[in-house]
Order: structure tokens, then C-alpha cells, then sequence
């Protein structure tokens, strides 16, 4: 039973999500920025469907929001990483449901201009999207992410390196 003290939002589960990070040649990531929060840059990411595996959900995610749809899976995580919703974010009804999400994240080698992406071929998430150093995402994304942002530097900043001095001759 919880406690008094127990905010409702803690009672919702997690939404089940996937996440991408797509680096180039320089070892530089991939990022948007957002439609809905100028200003705030993130990662492709986007829900699993009932039936889908985290690794389609991810190709797919990667296709509908950035249009690309010939990298390389270079890594998967192999934890979920979680995040809450702040109580002060609007939220759409389908999304109001959930805590947060929990994630399962994707390292993908593209090496293409950014421009080269179509960020139009499913509902439109961004503005427009660059490649940057990966610290400098982490800088640039919303606060209640960031800690998930900082774990995935952990994570991935190894794997592009070894990738990058052994595979991209």
C-alpha cells in the first residue's frame, strides 16, 4: 500500500520506448531539436508497438523520424534506462497514462550530412537536425533527460571509438 506521500504520478507504469544515437566519421551524434521545445535538442526515440521487438521498434523509430533507414547497429544497451515526467509537463492523453519511459537504447554508424535526413515522412518531431559532440547533447537536452543522457555517454562513447579506430577504415 503506498503512502500518504506517494505522488499519484508514481503509481503509473513506464512506457516502454526505444532510443537512437547516430554518430558519423568525426564521432559526432545526431540530434533534434525538438517541434514542441525550441531550444531543447535530443536523440531519436519513439514507443515499441504491442508485438514489436525493442530492436524493429528502434530501425523503425529511426526511419519515421530522422528518414534514415541504411545505418549500421553498431551496439545495444543492455539495460532499459528510466526517466519520470516532470508533474509540470503537458502531456498528450495517450502519454498522461505513463510515470515515464523506460529505454532501451541503439548505437548506429551514418555517415551522411544531416540534411541528407527527411524529417518529414511521419509526424514531424523536429525542427531540424545537426550532428554535435556528444557532450554537447547532453548540455542541450531537457533536464528531466539529462541524466539519462549522461549515462548514455558512459554507455556509447567507448563503443564509437573502438568502432572508429578499428571498423571505419
Amino acid at each position: 500500500m503506498p503512502s500518504k506521500n506517494t505522488s499519484p504520478n508514481k503509481l503509473k507504469p513506464y512506457r516502454q520506448n526505444v532510443g537512437i544515437i547516430v554518430f558519423n566519421q568525426n564521432g559526432e551524434v545526431l540530434a533534434g531539436e525538438r517541434t514542441n521545445v525550441l531550444g531543447a535538442w535530443q536523440f531519436p526515440q519513439g514507443g515499441i508497438d504491442t508485438g514489436e521487438d525493442p530492436k524493429t521498434a528502434a530501425l523503425r523509430e529511426l526511419y519515421e523520424e530522422v528518414g534514415i533507414s541504411d545505418a549500421e547497429l553498431v551496439k545495444e544497451s543492455e539495460e532499459w534506462l528510466y526517466y519520470d515526467f516532470p508533474e509540470s509537463l503537458k502531456l498528450t492523453s495517450g502519454m498522461a497514462a505513463y510515470r515515464g519511459q523506460m529505454q532501451k537504447w541503439f548505437l548506429v554508424y551514418w555517415n551522411h550530412p544531416a540534411t541528407d535526413c527527411d524529417l518529414d515522412i511521419h509526424q514531424r518531431e523536429f525542427t531540424q537536425v545537426k550532428f554535435m559532440p556528444f557532450s554537447e547533447c547532453v548540455d542541450a537536452v531537457v533536464e528531466f533527460k539529462r541524466e539519462v543522457y549522461i549515462r548514455l555517454l558512459e554507455i556509447f562513447t567507448p563503443a564509437i571509438a573502438t568502432y572508429l579506430r578499428y571498423c571505419n577504415k
